[in-house]
């Protein structure tokens, strides 16, 4: 097994995650080049307390990216957001997505009571109920959630 670095980075290197753009604009997603515009032109930068942007490397190569900010879509300080996870094909279901939720999980934890996020796929639907996302109750804006800390948090819309 190749060694999967997981690093949080405080600057999107150009050109670092342009294969991941074109693989997913390829498949019709369109958020991973949204996060690099949201980025450059400095409307979300990761840089605000409670926001972290991490990518999972092998050998050197950047293989999966995922961000966590303060939720948008609530006003609530408490509420944070899993933004734009992607995992490139041909490393998926070997354990990638897994770390770099994890961690996200982790940073989560010391900022945040409750974990949103939004979905449309059936394979990323599983993919977070396995790692204990609930998708009940329902917000707008939200498919998932994961309570934080020992006490259940709703936040009020």
């Amino acid at each position: 097994m190749e060694r999967i670095d997981i690093d949080r980075i405080s600057e999107i290197q150009a050109g670092s995650i342009n294969h991941l753009v074109e693989e997913s604009l390829s498949q019709g997603f369109r958020f991973v080049e949204r996060l690099i515009q949201e980025y450059w032109s400095g409307l979300n930068c990761f840089d605000k307390s409670g926001e972290v942007l991490l990518t999972a490397s092998v050998q050197g190569t950047v293989v999966g990216i995922g961000g966590l900010n303060r939720d948008p879509c609530f006003n609530d300080p408490h509420v944070g957001r899993l933004r734009h996870l992607y995992v490139k094909s041909a490393w998926r279901r070997r354990g990638i997505g897994h770390l770099l939720v994890t961690q996200l999980i982790h940073e989560a934890n010391q900022h945040y009571q409750l974990l949103t996020l939004r979905t449309d796929t059936q394979s990323a639907d599983l993919f977070y109920q396995k790692l204990g996302f609930k998708t009940y109750p329902k917000w707008e804006h939200t498919t998932h959630h994961l309570q934080l800390g020992k006490a259940a948090y709703y936040p009020l819309i």
